[in-house]
């Protein structure tokens, strides 16, 4: 069960589902940060169904007194194999191509929301295992950890003109955090942590470079330890995105220069 405010403003998200149209006819860099971008700014329509509670309330004369209070409960999809995914709909076109759409309620979440109400509730859901964006159409499943890595990291595209710069006052606690982790990595031969400004972005970023033999590690490899990371150091954020890459690539030699490790193995 969740708690949620629910939003009069229609929902719609045309960028969003150009994105994922383009994604789905040719699948590269500049689509796949396009959807990332997209999604990350989206709110969605859910369905959901509004469940009454009683919960005890003392009054100051000690009496105890029962009070109806509403809850909204989320309408999951199941796979075949018995995982459970929330269903998301970029607008109220898509939630009506879904059979069922008449036998529920509709309420509004923001990416960013849905987000923290999984990893809230993890433990108590381990069989959600992520989300399906419009499941009649685009039909397009992200994996809950998946999920996390995308909120909390920034897609770039080719030609994005960047500054790469050193920190004016070193984030202590967000470098001691990823030490921390980063032992448990024997693959990890040093990490740099730089401030990267984006021309398309007000706010600078945090940029990871990681020192490691990419293809010795694979591409499934390399995509656990990114989201390993940056679930890990979320709380550490504070709502500045996070860019991950390796040290090997063409950005990441371009990032390194005069730069100095914070992690050496």
């Amino acid at each position: 069960m969740a708690e949620i405010k629910q939003s009069q403003s229609p929902v719609i998200n045309p960028q969003l589902v150009q994105a994922m149209t383009n994604m789905k006819k040719e699948r590269n860099q500049i689509t796949e940060s396009a959807f990332v971008n997209s999604l990350k700014a989206a709110r969605f329509l859910v369905p959901a169904n509004v469940d009454t509670i009683q919960k005890a309330q003392a009054n100051s004369d000690g009496t105890v007194e029962l009070k109806d209070q509403p809850q909204i409960k989320f309408v999951l999809f199941s796979s075949p194999d018995g995982n459970r995914y929330f269903p998301l709909f970029t607008d109220a076109l898509q939630y009506q191509k879904w059979a069922d759409h008449d036998k529920h309620q509709l309420t509004a979440i923001s990416y960013s929301d849905l987000c923290q109400f999984i990893q809230r509730d993890q433990n108590a859901n381990s069989n959600i295992v992520g989300i399906v964006i419009n499941p009649y159409e685009h039909n397009i499943m992200i994996q809950k950890d998946s999920m996390l890595r995308i909120m909390n990291t920034e897609a770039l595209a080719p030609g994005t003109k960047i500054q790469i710069g050193d920190f004016k006052e070193q984030p202590q606690e967000l470098i001691d955090l990823l030490k921390e982790h980063l032992k448990g990595h024997e693959e990890i031969e040093k990490a740099y942590l730089r401030v990267m400004k984006r021309e398309d972005k007000p706010n600078p970023n945090f940029l990871l470079v990681l020192d490691f033999d990419v293809q010795a590690l694979g591409n499934d490899a390399v995509k656990a330890l990114f989201d390993g990371i940056a679930a890990a150091v979320r709380p550490q954020l504070r709502g500045v995105e996070l860019a991950i890459v390796p040290a090997s690539n063409n950005f990441g030699v371009a990032a390194l220069k005069n730069a100095s490790p914070f992690y050496e193995k």
